[in-house]
């Protein structure tokens, strides 16, 4: 039962190393295909992080709150632009 739960754990790792790698690949297509727009989307990831860390909010939901503030700067750090060298 224990390696089950290992194995288990050790897969859904990968799973998430993949999606986070496939989430990455498709970020750099986005800023090549559409600058405008993900410079737009950057904005709105930093806006939003700053409206979060401006809310007062309940002592029961402090758990929350750090959640939500992981979450956001998660989505700020993985929209900005990376620089790429390109072999010629």
């Amino acid at each position: 039962m224990n390696e089950e739960i290992r194995t288990g754990r050790r897969d859904l790792v990968a799973r998430v190393a993949t999606l986070e790698l496939l989430v990455s690949d498709l970020v750099d297509i986005l800023w090549r295909v559409d600058p405008k727009a993900m410079e737009q989307l950057a904005r709105e990831a930093g806006h939003d992080l700053e409206i979060q860390n401006s809310r007062t909010s309940l002592p029961a939901g402090e758990h929350q709150r750090e959640r939500l503030f992981t979450v956001l700067n998660d989505r700020k750090r993985t929209l900005r632009r990376r620089r790429t060298t390109t072999a010629a």
